[in-house]
């Protein structure tokens, strides 16, 4: 409620009356204060704006018997009714407007007839102020709300972020240091083969460079020029992403850097959209840089294949040498980021032990066509 409202009502004091004494003149003044003193900022306390603004009402309405006391006193009745204070506090403050109402009636007898009028007024006013209160908590909880929602979207960003960059720079640092190290071993004895294997490791690292680029590229969805119209846009970053059909050169890539990896990639036929297609390159991706990781000179058997029905895609990795570190139970970022990416996809995941002792990563893709081919 602001000081506008308090004048309005003041004019409605003078209005009300043929004959305004000073003492109405004097009270309806002294009943702005308060309206002047939180228009200027200061905060008053509900209990003292209520005492401050309904008393020189009262004053008006008994002493001078002047109805027009009443106004000012409704709206003190909406002011309290929407702001936050105990529910004693607003019950107190409608009691005494509507006893100043009762009081005027019985002073004036038989000649009142706005009494009726005044307490309809009266409860009104308690509505629109009761109103207005779940009006502003409404605001608030949908603020709050949007605030919730922002924040995790942004975790949902980071989480994202976290998990592109991770496969990306785990494969990569994984297959160089074993190209690298496969070079320290064989500089001496053959320096060909050492000399192949560093030039292997320099090509995965330009590779992985231009991968980097590419996701932060498509993370920012930004142009490197000076907008998005003029701008001339990265090739690299426009370059597509990884997909279904780029897993075998992805297994020949494990198996040169040194992972015996027996793999039945079955793929002919099967139609999936981008984030699909994407989210089984990386289970593979996940699925041979954590047995070169943690098993790097076991064997791994890897199945990739439709169900038969063009619904789901079914991706299977088996290492029979699982780590302490595996069969601890604790799952590293790679393996929290692949379940993440599954699950968002639609899909289901399951990593751990396997009857046999062997570590397994079993993941299904539901299959949804691409707008291109449905």
């Amino acid at each position: 409620m602001s000081l506008a409202a308090a004048c309005a009502a003041l004019i409605a004091i003078f209005g009300s009356s043929a004959s305004i004494s000073g003492i109405t003149i004097a009270f309806a003044l002294i009943g702005l204060v308060p309206w002047a003193l939180e228009s200027g900022g200061v905060q008053l306390r509900p209990p003292l704006f209520a005492v401050l603004t309904i008393a020189p009402a009262a004053v008006i309405v008994l002493a001078d018997r002047n109805p027009g006391g009443l106004f000012p006193a409704m709206i003190a009745v909406v002011a309290i009714t929407h702001r936050r204070c105990s529910s004693v506090v607003r019950v107190a403050c409608l009691a005494s407007v509507v006893g100043l109402t009762v009081g005027l009636t019985v002073l004036e007898g038989a000649r009142s007839t706005g009494g009726v009028y005044f307490l309809g007024g009266i409860g009104v006013s308690w509505l629109a102020g009761s109103m207005l209160r779940r009006q502003e908590a409404l605001v608030a909880e949908l603020r709050q709300a949007a605030e919730r929602e922002r924040r995790h979207a942004a975790a949902e960003e980071r989480a994202r972020i976290a998990r592109e960059v991770h496969d990306v720079v785990a494969h990569s640092l994984t297959v160089t240091m074993l190209h690298v190290t496969g070079a320290r071993r064989a500089i001496s004895t053959n320096p060909e083969r050492a000399a192949e294997a560093l030039e292997r490791a320099e090509t995965v690292g330009r590779e992985s460079l231009d991968s980097i680029r590419q996701v932060v590229g498509l993370l920012r969805d930004s142009v490197t020029g000076a907008d998005a119209s003029g701008g001339s846009r990265d090739p690299v970053a426009d370059a597509p992403l990884p997909q279904l059909s780029d897993i075998p050169a992805l297994v020949a890539q494990y198996r040169t850097a040194g992972l015996c990896v027996a793999a039945s990639v079955d793929i002919d036929g099967i139609a999936a959209d981008a984030t699909t297609s994407l989210t089984a390159f990386r289970v593979v991706q996940e699925a041979l840089s954590n047995a070169l990781q943690h098993a790097p000179g076991a064997p791994v058997e890897l199945h990739v294949a439709g169900d038969g029905h063009g619904t789901v895609l079914r991706i299977v990795a088996e290492n029979p040498a699982p780590t302490r570190a595996r069969t601890s139970g604790r799952q590293g970022l790679g393996l929290l980021g692949m379940t993440e990416r599954v699950r968002a996809a639609g899909g289901s995941v399951d990593v751990g032990p396997a009857d046999s002792g062997a570590w397994r990563i079993e993941a299904a893709l539901p299959l949804r066509r691409s707008a291109a081919l449905s």
